[in-house]
């Protein structure tokens, strides 16, 4: 299976200057063995899935039976509370 990043998904992973990046690309590489890895999403990403690299989600979507389409990756910190 091909996965192919969408242009906001390359944006998005150009921007990663932290030490998961290698763990990202490691994960999109799993990506093609195993694309139903990731939880179903669902409301307006219905059809999506995503997976969870450190603090980096990664959403996709699997095009037929031979490719896997990023379309973002981005960071999930979360403001703290309050």
């Amino acid at each position: 299976m091909k996965v192919e990043l969408l242009p906001q998904a390359k944006r998005d992973l150009d921007a990663i200057h932290d030490p998961l990046y290698s763990r990202v690309i490691r994960r999109l590489r799993l990506l093609e063995h195993t694309p139903e890895m990731g939880a179903a999403m669902l409301g307006p990403f219905a059809g999506y899935r995503s997976t969870v690299v450190g603090l980096f989600r990664i959403v996709y979507r699997v095009i037929a039976r031979d490719r896997v389409e990023i379309a973002y990756i981005r960071h999930c910190r979360r403001a703290p509370p309050g």
